[in-house]
């Protein structure tokens, strides 16, 4: 995590490497201890659209990391339908010769908004080869929006943040429009 904070901070990123009883509200602990309380700990973002950053070691085929970038927000429950139909967005795209032909978001709502955002496309398109960008994809868990992707190292997440940037921009966007309450934290 020292690693990636100090990488992150070099791109002009701001965070450090979370404290579990400073960084996250006690009544939010227990739902996000899933995502954020690994071996490794997890990362506190600031000045971005990313609220923490939270990786699992796993160990299949050689060693990669489940990333998961929490957008935190108290109205956001997982097993709410509306939230699924809201905020769930799974990339997909056609290569051909490396080079992007068709790229597109499925899901949600949401959904529609990343394949709208020509920055966004942009970004992911130039990036495409990176296994990081290719296995992006959003979620809704309880009391947060997660960007999840997977990470063979530090660098490789660094290296693409700005894309994770640009979706978790989004997500907050479509908060403010669909009104579901005002999120004092």
């Amino acid at each position: 995590m020292k690693e990636l904070a100090d990488q992150l901070f070099s791109l002009g990123i701001y965070c450090k490497v979370g404290n579990m009883v400073l960084d996250i509200p006690s009544s939010l602990r227990p739902y996000f201890e899933r995502w954020l309380f690994h071996r490794d700990g997890f990362l506190r973002m600031y000045g971005t659209n990313i609220d923490y950053i939270g990786i699992e070691d796993i160990v299949r085929m050689g060693p990669f990391y489940n990333v998961y970038c929490l957008i935190q927000n108290q109205h956001i429950i997982e097993n709410d339908n509306n939230a699924f139909k809201l905020f769930c967005a799974n990339p997909y795209f056609d290569l051909r010769d490396g080079k992007v032909t068709k790229l597109g978001w499925s899901g949600g709502v949401l959904a529609d908004i990343l394949t709208k955002d020509i920055i966004l496309c942009d970004l992911f398109a130039n990036d495409i080869m990176k296994e990081e960008i290719r296995k992006i994809s959003v979620k809704v868990a309880d009391y947060a929006c997660i960007v999840e992707t997977r990470a063979w190292d530090p660098s490789g997440l660094a290296s693409i943040y700005q894309v994770i940037d640009r979706i978790g921009l989004n997500v907050k966007e479509l908060l403010k429009q669909i009104h579901l309450a005002d999120d004092d934290e």
